[in-house]
């Protein structure tokens, strides 16, 4: 920001000159004025950009995933893959604000470029399954309610939310499963000791229902 500000800092006041007609013209060099900021500019936002990505990564693979797949484990492999891409930076060997490494450093940046797209592919691979084998319909849509709000690679954020109808068969699964229990216990159902008849089946009908009317 500070690099780019004083360029257009530069170019402002040259106009104001030029439009002022009272001083002589700035007619300096700019590749010898720019060259160097332009491209140590650049190299900050690539650094910036690989800290947001990996951000975004650990956004996606956080508690709320792992409570809906219930496959923790797998999802802590690729959080270190994650982690692992700050290596494309802490091992450089080059100066990389310098322009004379700027094949080097392309090469840094397209290396990292491919380490993403390889952890993009892994992710939309294992929501894909998780999603066909869903511990809670709830719990997912919950989990894509709050992936609307947060900062996440698109690809991945694409790939949830083409979810909803695995999160909808899961849960017609849920009320099969509520309504087999109601066919099943609705001529004696369970109630409480001390409980009226009449008002514990109406208790327990309720408590039914509110555990389907809860994802809904």
């Amino acid at each position: 920001k500070m690099l780019d500000t004083w360029k257009q800092a530069y170019l402002d006041v040259r106009k104001k000159i030029e439009q002022s007609g009272r001083d002589a013209r700035w007619e300096f060099d700019r590749k010898k004025l720019f060259e160097r900021s332009d491209y140590i500019a650049q190299v900050c936002t690539d650094i910036y950009n690989m800290i947001q990505t990996i951000d975004e990564f650990h956004n996606i693979f956080g508690p709320e995933l792992k409570a809906v797949t219930g496959d923790p484990d797998r999802i802590e492999a690729v959080l270190m893959r994650v982690d692992s891409l700050v290596l494309n930076i802490e091992t450089v060997r080059f100066d990389p604000y310098n322009p004379a490494n700027r094949h080097e450093w392309k090469n840094v940046m397209a290396r990292f470029q491919r380490e993403v797209k390889l952890i993009e592919d892994e992710a939309n691979s294992f929501i894909d399954e998780s999603f066909q084998s869903l511990r809670s319909a709830e719990g997912a849509f919950d989990m894509l309610h709050n992936f609307k709000h947060i900062r996440a690679r698109d690809a991945i954020n694409t790939t949830m939310m083409k979810k909803f109808t695995e999160i909808l068969a899961t849960f017609e699964k849920e009320v099969d499963a509520i309504n087999d229990i109601f066919q099943e216990c609705k001529k004696s159902p369970p109630i409480s000791k001390n409980q009226p008849r009449v008002a514990g089946a109406i208790s327990w009908s309720r408590s039914l229902f509110q555990r389907i009317k809860q994802t809904v």
